[in-house]
């Protein structure tokens, strides 16, 4: 590297540190005042102050460029130390290898800021779910509320409740972000707990149904939070690599390399979601539009096995250790569109049932919304055989509401007898 860009390269970062601790708060306070509710609307419900938004990710913007530059010497001057004694025909070799490992090494890193995810954000509903899935998290501690609540879960969560309803009912004292991914099963919860560490969550909400328990152990987030620390948990719990060898080795080999743990949001944000989801809408062109018979075949893949004792396990785990972290968990004993229901042996849901008032019995910081509690929904109220419709989203999450209230002011005041 010449010395001119060498000296600019150490002088990029220190610039970068100075301009945002001289104009980053008068800049965000500026684009706050003229764009402030556009940005906020954009948001939808993911943060409420512009301002506090812009001056975060002007601080992601100076780290970001601080790793770049290191890095990017790092590379440069460990390829010319591997290079010294190879012939000049070998010499891209060693930079090539050095490269390859500094930008997974970048990604690891930068992958921890939201300013790096929202460079994939595409707009609503066209935005990859781990790019979703990253800018909730991460937007979460900046939010003030002295409560936090999490959605979690699978997209049934996504589907039965609103998150930006229960924001506009609970004001500023409660901030509910909504932390599903789409197939997730109660193993997946475990994994999310990991994710949390180290964040402001004092509830976790779930809405739980049978395809939970009883359609496969293994969901598909596990392909991207499934990592080598899980291992040995996952072996403790009786979980089997057979169940999803696909899901598992891809979580592993995502964290060892993250240029693939980031394979569906690259593509998605540069050729977009109409040639990315080709293969997807495939898949949903060639499902039966009569619900019926898609009920009867989704039926067949729900049972109790091990995987289902599994699931057991994993979900009294994860409620277990959100009492050692003193968060509460309120589980939602929710429903199937009635239409598969009536295809599913009942003796499922009554080992669902039995297992969730038994497990509230035993731990303390576990709310159970029974079936009583929560209201019942039709065949009409559903698009598909798991996620109900909008207009029926907007009445659950309404009657959820004041459910939600009690147990909150509930907590209020165990925590002030507390304190």
């Amino acid at each position: 590297m010449k010395p001119r860009a060498f000296i600019a390269f150490l002088l990029a970062p220190l610039i970068g540190w100075a301009a945002y601790a001289l104009l980053a708060h008068r800049v965000a306070i500026m684009f706050s005042q003229r764009w402030g509710q556009r940005l906020v609307r954009a948001g939808d419900g993911k943060f409420s102050d512009a301002a506090v938004f812009l001056q975060h990710r002007f601080y992601e913007g100076a780290w970001l460029l601080t790793l770049t530059v290191v890095l990017t010497l790092a590379v440069f001057a460990t390829g010319a130390l591997l290079a010294r004694r190879l012939t000049p025909i070998w010499k891209w070799v060693p930079f090539s290898l050095t490269g390859f490992v500094g930008v997974n090494v970048w990604l690891k890193f930068a992958s921890a800021t939201c300013l790096f995810w929202c460079l994939f954000w595409n707009g609503k509903g066209t935005t990859n779910n781990l790019t979703q899935f990253h800018i909730k998290l991460l937007l979460m501690n900046e939010n003030p509320a002295p409560m936090k609540v999490v959605l979690a879960g699978s997209s049934q969560v996504r589907a039965q409740i609103d998150s930006r309803i229960l924001n506009s009912y609970f004001g500023s004292n409660i901030f509910t972000t909504e932390l599903h991914f789409p197939g997730n099963r109660c193993y997946d919860l475990l994994l999310l707990d990991h994710k949390l560490q180290g964040r402001k969550a004092d509830v976790i909400l779930c809405y739980l149904s049978e395809l939970n328990f009883f359609d496969g152990p293994i969901g598909d987030g596990s392909a991207f939070f499934f990592n080598f620390r899980d291992l040995p948990e996952l072996c403790e719990l009786g979980g089997q690599l057979r169940w999803s060898r696909r899901a598992l080795a891809y979580g592993l080999l995502g964290e060892t390399l993250p240029v693939f743990w980031i394979r569906e949001p690259i593509p998605e944000r540069f050729l977009g979601v109409e040639v990315t989801g080709i293969r997807q809408k495939g898949r949903d062109a060639a499902l039966a539009s009569d619900l019926e018979q898609r009920a009867v075949e989704a039926a067949a893949g729900y049972r109790a096995d091990a995987g289902s004792d599994f699931s057991f396990r994993a979900f009294e785990v994860f409620v277990a250790k959100c009492r050692a972290q003193h968060r509460t968990v309120i589980a939602c004993c929710g429903q199937l569109n009635p239409i598969l229901a009536r295809h599913l042996n009942p003796a499922l849901r009554a080992q669902m049932r039995a297992f969730l008032r038994n497990l509230a019995a035993k731990y303390d910081n576990l709310a159970l919304l029974d079936e009583g509690d929560l209201p019942i929904e039709a065949e009409s109220d559903y698009e598909d055989l798991t996620h109900i419709t909008a207009e029926a989203r907007i009445r659950f999450t309404e009657a959820l509401e004041p459910v939600l209230q009690r147990l909150m002011l509930s907590k209020e005041q165990i925590r002030s007898k507390a304190g």
